[in-house]
């Protein structure tokens, strides 16, 4: 997958939960996570992938790094033919709807 292909897919994402009310930072070179989101004291990781797996080592790197923040740590995937996108707690491997953020 192309560098381009991803980062459009970050700022899809972006757009997405900002439309929602919710204000997102995406972070420079995806480190240490793609988006960090925050609406009404709650605060979401997120880590954004355009027909890709995430590693092992990255989810564990992302829930110790939302547990430290009082966070969520999310996995927003996409895979190529699909429409939309889902949303995936990484602690439970569980998706999620926009309302169960």
């Amino acid at each position: 997958m192309s560098y381009a292909k991803g980062r459009r897919f970050e700022w899809s994402v972006k757009d997405f939960l900002e439309t929602c009310g919710w204000i997102v930072v995406r972070a420079a070179r995806s480190k240490p996570v793609d988006l960090v989101a925050m609406k009404g004291g709650r605060i979401l990781l997120i880590e954004c992938k355009y027909d890709a797996q995430i590693t092992k080592d990255r989810r564990k790197l992302l829930i110790k790094l939302a547990e430290g923040a009082g966070a969520r740590p999310i996995l927003a995937r996409k895979r190529r033919y699909e429409r939309g996108f889902r949303l995936i707690d990484l602690r439970d491997g569980g998706e999620l709807s926009l309302e169960e953020l």
